[in-house]
């Protein structure tokens, strides 16, 4: 079986069982939970104290171990392959409409709106699990999302079904330019095991990589868009070449020049370093409190 029909079942398996359980919190037609019904306004983190039961709820500590392992080996590959939201935003895609093409300019600074999201969201979570109980604004966030919970999840709710629309003329909108999630677990696509290998002389300019590519990427540009953190390894880009211009394998932890450019200034590498090595740990241990300790 080819690897594009491999995907496409998986993509079709996940969202057959993980996006119900998501959306109304069961395998079922019956609404128990999930982003439809959760009472929070920010769903899925305090599952530990909902008083809905939701299927979510039970399966989230193996999610996350899954998704974790995902990332290590494939950087993002849960955003790929696994997530219903990406997964229904491809097949919309695919509805044969005319499509928009956002400038570069606009997509660049566009793209940077979900890490200001993440920031948001990670400042909740780390103020909700008493890990900084004083980080800046978050009790009144909170607060004000207590106090209008309705409202904002109806808004949640609009913005999603909003998004989904505009899914059929942009690529992966939501995951583009919203999605916290996917911002955070970004950096993992640095340090994964699984490796993309471009042969430019073999490539002949068809352009089908940069029209499959779901994250609206140029994988023609260079081997450096595998690496970035923009890239959600749907691996349409390899499926889609017919002159097998692109190899995957599996490499060591140690960065390749030819893949990403030495800095000039080392203080500035070591800072780079150490910033995606929190990112990274963050992720694992602020994902490990919700999942196992809750939230108060």
């Amino acid at each position: 079986m080819k690897l594009e029909s491999i995907a496409l079942v998986t993509k079709i398996i996940a969202l057959l069982t993980i996006g119900p359980i998501v959306v109304i919190g069961n395998l079922g037609i019956k609404v128990t939970g999930g982003f439809w019904a959760c009472p929070f306004p920010l769903p899925f983190i305090m599952c530990n104290v909902c008083p809905i039961f939701c299927t979510f709820g039970q399966i989230r500590s193996g999610l996350f171990l899954g998704i974790v392992g995902t990332n290590f080996l494939a950087g993002r590959a849960f955003c790929g392959f696994f997530c219903p939201g990406g997964i229904i935003q491809d097949l919309l895609f695919k509805v044969p409409l005319r499509k928009i093409t956002i400038p570069r300019r606009a997509d660049s600074v566009l793209r940077h709106i979900r890490y200001g999201v993440a920031i948001l969201v990670i400042g909740l979570v780390i103020h909700a699990t008493n890990l900084w109980v004083g980080f800046p604004l978050m009790a009144e966030l909170w607060f004000f999302l207590a106090r209008y919970g309705d409202e904002v999840r109806i808004a949640l709710i609009g913005t999603a079904i909003i998004l989904l629309g505009l899914a059929l003329f942009v690529g992966r909108s939501w995951c583009r330019y919203l999605c916290p999630f996917g911002a955070w677990i970004s950096v993992f696509n640095k340090y994964s095991l699984l490796k993309r290998r471009r042969s430019p002389g073999t490539c002949v300019s068809c352009r089908l990589c940069h029209q499959r590519c779901s994250g609206g990427l140029n994988p023609m540009g260079s081997q450096g868009t595998w690496r970035s953190l923009e890239c959600v390894r749907c691996l349409q880009c390899y499926t889609a070449c017919q002159a097998n211009v692109f190899q995957l394998h599996w490499r060591g932890w140690r960065k390749e020049e030819e893949i990403m450019k030495r800095d000039t200034k080392r203080w500035k590498s070591v800072l780079r370093r150490a910033l995606e090595v929190v990112i990274l740990m963050s992720f694992i241990v602020i994902g490990g409190m919700i999942v196992w300790q809750g939230i108060p």
